[in-house]
């Protein structure tokens, strides 16, 4: 099944795309999905014959500059001159290791999106719900998601809860993107099609049955795993410019030592030392640190850029920048880890700042003179933090084999607030055993918030914590909480945090607003 046989899967009704694949709500039988499995192979990123890494060293050599620069040690050797000869090829070695390490990270790309495909998933085959090796999914599988799961390959949703999955690996969009099941009437790029869920995702929230529609290199994945694979590095122009000088020079070095040889031999010197004349005269047109003074300049350029928080892959790309006049960018942070941090949080007047970075909860609170809060002003907030917590049903997980890192299940966003509670020094399991969550309203685009209804306090009452766009959350309050004590919400109140909301959301920071009840 082809990638451009797809999209046609989303504007189908989920009873359409079940008769379409020839499969029912109960799954496919054992027979039946071996038979498919054969068809369509393994569910599977397909790698193209690697070559060894012992080639795409030596291949460096290929380069006009590098031949010349062995030729030049060549003839110095010839000449005696043992000195420039190791100098010759220790600027060989260190240019075309350069070279050796740009091309290595390139081929690292594929197996970064490997690691994107899970091990293992849940489907129903027979009417039974059962784990598989996800290799061994195949099309009109019917597969079950849960919140903090991997999408094994792309799937048609048939049902689901409360569905919203982390689609920046294949969008760039940083929030979760709420599903449904409804078929879409009108042609929709990929980022809107929002009833198929696809490999290389993860479920933030919620849980669903979706159908597989495509596996392995036909998935979207598979398709930029291809393309990945299928890249052409063209030259760059300096490159290009680079070559054409080492012909001319190589040109040129013949041309006068085939000019040079008969008049050295016509003015009484022997052959020998006509050639060795000859020679020696020719070999110093060549610029020996041409190469590695250019690859040398490039590299100390892209060290610039990376303190600057810049990442360049190849050094070709920083004489790229420099011939550049518009430059087309995305939105911050969709491309790079997808994590969210807390770094500062307001509660009254206090403004307070937090340290660390990412979802490991190594941090402290400091206040607005950048000194560490004591434990006893911190106890005063202790409600604050449990309300970001108790709101929020994201996990953070340590890290173990699959993750070199603290990470999150779930929405991110949320996964930013109970690392802040965590940092609090709140401990989040015992606080979600304690205080039982009786029902939760998701998130909408109409209420602009979500709420949590809770058991909580020593008497066990009703309550709400409840968290959304600032502008919503005052909306709905009718006093405020500060270090401990509640007040009035007064309108010198709400002025002071919609102007505190937009001076930190113009310094591209999102905002919250936290509130129980």
């Amino acid at each position: 099944m082809s990638t451009s046989e797809q999209p046609h899967y989303y504007r189908l009704t989920s009873d359409d795309t079940l008769e379409q694949l020839q499969t029912t709500g109960n799954g496919l039988s054992t027979a039946e999905a071996v038979s498919r499995l054969q068809q369509y192979g393994r569910n599977e990123l397909a790698v193209k014959h690697k070559e060894p890494i012992l080639f795409t060293y030596l291949k460096q050599v290929k380069d006009p500059m590098i031949i010349l620069l062995l030729a030049s040690s060549v003839i110095s050797y010839y000449l005696g001159d043992v000195r420039t000869t190791t100098i010759l090829i220790v600027l060989v070695l260190f240019n075309i290791t350069i070279g050796f390490l740009q091309e290595f990270k390139a081929e690292r790309v594929l197996e970064s999106l490997e690691r994107l495909v899970v091990d293992e998933a849940t489907v129903i085959r027979n009417g039974q719900r059962l784990p598989i090796s996800t290799a061994e999914i195949v099309v009109g599988d019917i597969v079950y998601l849960e919140e903090g799961n991997a999408v094994p390959a792309d799937l048609r949703i048939i049902d689901e809860d409360e569905l919203s999955t982390n689609d920046f690996a294949l969008t760039g969009e940083s929030n979760p993107t709420r599903k449904f099941t409804h078929a879409i009437r009108t042609d929709v790029p990929l980022a809107n099609r929002h009833n198929l869920v696809f490999m290389g995702t993860t479920v933030a929230t919620g849980y669903a049955h979706g159908v597989v529609i495509s596996t392995g290199m036909q998935s979207e994945l598979g398709r930029i795993a291809n393309l990945s694979q299928a890249i052409k590095n063209d030259a760059s122009p300096l490159q290009k410019e680079m070559r054409h000088i080492a012909t001319r020079i190589t040109q040129g070095t013949i041309i006068l030592c085939t000019l040079l040889l008969p008049a050295a031999t016509a003015s009484g010197l022997t052959m020998k030392d006509a050639f060795l004349f000859a020679i020696g005269i020719a070999s110093s047109l060549i610029p020996q640190g041409l190469p590695a003074e250019i690859n040398t300049a490039l590299a100390q350029a892209a060290s610039k850029l990376a303190k600057a928080r810049a990442l360049v892959k190849k050094l070709s790309s920083v004489e790229t920048l420099g011939a550049t006049n518009v430059i087309c960018t995305d939105k911050t942070g969709t491309l790079t880890k997808n994590q969210m941090t807390v770094e500062q949080f307001l509660i009254g007047t206090s403004l307070y700042g937090v340290t660390g970075a990412g979802y490991e909860p190594a941090g402290v609170l400091v206040d607005s003179k950048n000194e560490p809060v004591d434990a006893a002003d911190q106890q005063k907030l202790d409600l604050f933090f449990v309300t970001a917590a108790l709101a929020s049903n994201a996990t953070i997980r340590q890290p173990d084999e699959k993750h070199a890192t603290w990470y999150c299940l779930g929405d991110p966003t949320e996964g930013a607030l109970v690392t802040l509670a965590m940092k609090s020094g709140i401990n989040i399991e015992q606080l979600n055993k304690q205080y039982t969550e009786v029902k939760e309203f998701a998130f909408d685009s109409g209420r602009k918030c979500m709420s949590s209804l809770r058991q909580y306090g020593d008497k066990q009452e009703l309550y709400v914590f409840a968290k959304g766009a600032p502008e919503s959350i005052l909306e709905r309050c009718a006093t405020i909480w500060d270090h401990g004590k509640e007040k009035k919400l007064t309108d010198k109140d709400r002025a002071s945090i919609l102007k505190a909301n937009e001076q930190s959301a113009s310094q591209a920071m999102r905002n919250l607003g936290l509130a129980y009840r």
